[in-house]
């Protein structure tokens, strides 16, 4: 790195062999070797790409370009780690629109629909329809996620994937007894 190599693909392929993705990612984008980034990421190791992404997110690159990059391998990408990512550094929106591509294209990938059920439910963008139709999300994860958010989402979540211990819990932690009485109506 200290080099400064005119051609950066000999760094590229000692950082991708040895694991040092990130520190390869911030010397590529500080000295605006943008199109070395896009290389590495669609024809080196598309599976690194959430390394790549996360960097990105660190340094403070222009969401449009993280956007391009991520659409650019679509398939390629593997989503759990991506959303991972992102959700360290809460920018899971900047996935929107490449979460409903993967929906739009018949995905019942389990991370898909969890990432996409918590932008919906950050975004407030009618959750409670999400929650009761989407057939792929984990009840479990989403739950929880939401009870930080919204207790009563929380209990449309675990209602919905049959969460009895998880149910009870929050609605006593929220001291939410109405919806409890009615839920035990609904288990009779």
């Amino acid at each position: 790195m200290e080099a400064k190599l005119p051609d950066a693909r000999p760094l590229i392929n000692v950082c991708d062999r040895f694991g040092f993705v990130p520190d390869l990612t911030h010397y590529l984008y500080t000295n605006n070797m943008l199109r070395y980034i896009e290389g590495y990421v669609q024809k080196v190791n598309p599976g690194n790409a959430p390394l790549v992404v996360g960097q990105l997110l660190d340094d403070e690159c222009p969401e449009d370009f993280i956007k391009g990059l991520i659409l650019s391998v679509r398939s390629l990408l593997p989503v759990e780690p991506l959303v991972d990512e992102c959700e360290k550094r809460n920018r899971l929106r900047l996935l929107t629109q490449f979460l409903e591509h993967l929906v739009s294209e018949g995905s019942q990938d389990v991370y898909v629909h969890n990432a996409l059920g918590k932008i919906i439910i950050d975004s407030n963008n009618n959750p409670e329809h999400f929650l009761t139709t989407n057939p792929y999300y984990d009840s479990r994860v989403v739950g929880k996620y939401c009870e930080k958010r919204d207790p009563t989402l929380a209990v449309v979540a675990y209602r919905r994937g049959q969460c009895d211990d998880e149910l009870i819990n929050v609605t006593n932690k929220n001291s939410l007894f109405k919806l409890q009485a009615r839920l035990q109506e609904w288990f009779q």
